[in-house]
């Protein structure tokens, strides 16, 4: 009982320190700190038990918002609801999702909302209007002055949540209504370069997926195309390992070497440690020469890239060092394709992995060289628009963050 109670007095002191660190914040000239319930309504609108069982709506679930994004809505039945379908939201309405993992959900409905109910894992704010601006509420809870206030309030191990009623007492710092919305609208502006950044890149992720569905998955039987096994693609197919971490020196090198872990994309190895070439020579590791392929057999099954530099491998992967006629970047989505079916087999069982002979014998249709280099060329291009997409949005998210730091504490005034 003593130790329960101290853990509980050592939270009470955390939380103190961070709602003490957020009220110490120095404020501008005509801005005041205000409490959510004090300019909000949370949680008025409810379904009632004597709604029509035909009653039809669209239903919004914690998994449907992702960053700000409405990804889909449910169409349902009050009859077919899941028992969570209880909150309806109005135009202006802000939504905070109050458990985890979806702690940093959040939705502004900025348009006319009809017969449209959320779970009641969110809460569900409506402003006052003459007080409070509905986007600028809704960038608020964005913003990293909230994120300490708002972890200090989760309360629960096994399932941590955040109550309403907790949500009352979270402050905010407030500015004049007309500098509230000149805030929100300049930040409306990034918004809506990255929706529209991140609709592109859906687009794009679709085009991607079609040309490798016409252009590879739709020929097995392309009588055009000889059917050949992967190892006969290769001249060799060498194994991997990792030197000894208790030699220090061994990672002092310049010579990459990778986990699975490492791996970002089809074309992508983030690498975090280097070798000797000592370490090379005393290990089981191999140096994979580039523009060859690795395919992970074990920890990380169903992942392959085809590597852009000389880079040596742990022993989860194998290097596929191809012959000069196929194309490691036509065949590195052939492959990928192939080694989904392993790695849906290899989960839940207790033996997991690839083998070398089972890696050698997988098979496939080929086209020509010429025919692979043209398939790989078009899908190439896709593939590169949509890395340079995510670049660009990733720009405007770390420009909105810098914005979001001057406005919303007010170092910069714009009204």
């Amino acid at each position: 009982m003593s130790q329960t109670r101290e853990k509980n007095e050592s939270k009470k002191t955390r939380l103190g320190m961070k709602k003490k660190a957020v009220k110490q914040k120095a404020l501008p000239t005509g801005w005041r700190e205000v409490r959510l319930g004090e300019i909000c309504s949370i949680d008025k609108r409810t379904l009632s038990s004597q709604t029509p069982h035909d009653y039809c709506f669209d239903y919004i679930s914690l998994s449907d918002i992702e960053r700000g994004r409405l990804l889909q809505t449910q169409k349902c039945k009050y009859s077919e609801a899941p028992s969570r379908a209880r909150g309806i939201v109005a135009k202006g309405d802000v939504l905070l999702a109050t458990v985890r993992p979806y702690l940093q959900a959040f939705y502004i409905f900025r348009n006319h909302v009809k017969d449209c109910i959320v779970s009641t894992g969110f809460a569900v704010l409506s402003p006052k209007r003459n007080l409070l601006n509905s986007s600028y509420l809704y960038e608020i809870l964005f913003s990293q002055y909230m994120m300490a206030t708002y972890h200090a309030f989760n309360v629960g191990s096994n399932y941590p949540a955040v109550n309403s009623s907790d949500i009352r007492k979270f402050k905010i710092p407030l500015p004049p209504l007309p500098e509230q919305k000149a805030i929100a609208s300049l930040l409306e502006k990034w918004d809506t370069a990255i929706e529209k950044t991140e609709a592109l890149i859906a687009e794009k992720e679709k085009r991607f997926k079609w040309l490798l569905k016409t252009l590879i998955s739709d020929q097995q039987d392309n009588p055009e195309w000889r059917k050949v096994k992967l190892g006969n693609l290769c001249t060799k197919i060498l194994g991997g390992g990792t030197p000894s971490t208790a030699n220090i020196g061994y990672w002092k090198g310049h010579i990459p070497w990778m986990t699975s872990a490492d791996i970002v994309n089809a074309k992508t190895i983030n690498t975090r440690k280097y070798i000797t070439a000592q370490a090379v020579k005393d290990s089981a590791t191999n140096l994979i020469p580039r523009n060859n392929i690795i395919v992970v057999t074990r920890v990380g099954i169903g992942k392959a890239v085809k590597n852009e530099m000389d880079i040596c491998i742990s022993q989860d992967s194998q290097g596929l060092i191809l012959k000069k006629s196929v194309s490691a970047d036509f065949l590195i989505h052939c492959l990928l394709e192939k080694i989904k079916v392993f790695k849906s087999v290899s989960q839940g069982s207790t033996i997991q992995g690839i083998t070398k002979k089972r890696l050698f014998d997988i098979e496939f249709p080929l086209p020509s060289l010429p025919e692979q280099k043209q398939i790989a060329q078009r899908v190439n291009i896709v593939e590169r628009e949509i890395g340079l997409l995510k670049e660009l949005i990733e720009k405007y998210r770390t420009q909105k963050r810098g914005l979001m730091q001057k406005l919303l504490t007010g170092k910069w005034r714009i009204y």
